[in-house]
């Protein structure tokens, strides 16, 4: 007996199986040349991706190294813009800015109640109301009454007596569509005999205020001297006209 049949007889009569050894290796055999076959069926549809991975690559390389190096400029600091002019504020101390398109005007809001955006020029109209007094005429024969907030009545001697709101007389404030402050330093005075002291005084009623209110007094009534004095101590601002208030 040779040494390897003196060895297999050993293993077999301490449990070895030649049998169950074939059961294992076979399948193990079968599934290595599945794996064969399918490592052959795929190698082509691979190796054809990997190519055209490998091209797109390629043609994106340019793009990409221009990313790269933007990436590493550095841009220069925005300026810092000047702040805005004092004279761009109203009287409000709101921004309002000029337009350039056309020169500025008055304007007369019509059916302000059903406009829902910024009003168009077929909803708008030039003031045209005024109430010039004849050649010669003095501010102390002016009479001007407050019917209430918004309206007021005009009467001169040997002219008829009208009515006028505070939008005929350009007094509209364009952005609340209610009276400006040139209005209420005007209503003020009225709410006060003809004259607005100290004690009575709202700051936001300032002397550019009134030097505004003097300019539109003077268009409206075609006058060449101002109806509102310097303010002094005793009076205060006092109107050479006569002005009654409505209450």
């Amino acid at each position: 007996m040779t040494v390897g049949e003196l060895v297999y007889k050993q293993a077999v009569e301490q449990g070895y199986n030649p049998n169950l050894a074939k059961g294992l290796i076979s399948p193990l055999n079968n599934a290595m040349e599945s794996y064969s076959k399918l490592s052959e069926t795929l190698h082509e549809p691979m190796k054809r991706a990997a190519e055209v991975a490998y091209s797109m690559a390629e043609t994106l390389r340019p793009q990409m190294e221009a990313m790269n190096r933007l990436s590493k400029i550095s841009f220069p600091e925005m300026p810092t813009l000047p702040a805005i002019p004092s004279h761009f504020y109203d009287e409000e101390n709101e921004l309002v800015l000029p337009v350039l398109t056309r020169p500025v005007q008055d304007v007369r809001i019509v059916n302000a109640e059903d406009l829902v955006a910024a009003p168009t020029e077929q909803q708008v109209q030039v003031v045209t109301a005024s109430y010039i007094l004849p050649k010669n005429a003095t501010w102390e024969s002016l009479l001007i009454k407050f019917l209430d907030g918004h309206v007021v009545k005009v009467s001169y001697p040997g002219m008829e007596t009208k009515k006028f709101d505070f939008k005929d007389m350009g007094f509209l404030n364009g952005k609340t569509m209610r009276p400006d402050m040139k209005w209420a330093l005007l209503y003020a005075i009225a709410d006060n005999d003809g004259s607005l002291t100290n004690k009575k005084y709202n700051p936001k009623l300032g002397r550019n205020v009134k030097y505004e209110l003097n300019k539109k007094l003077m268009s409206f009534f075609g006058m060449d001297n101002p109806p509102i004095p310097h303010y002094t101590k005793k009076r205060g601002y006092e109107v050479k006209f006569i002005i009654k208030s409505d209450r």
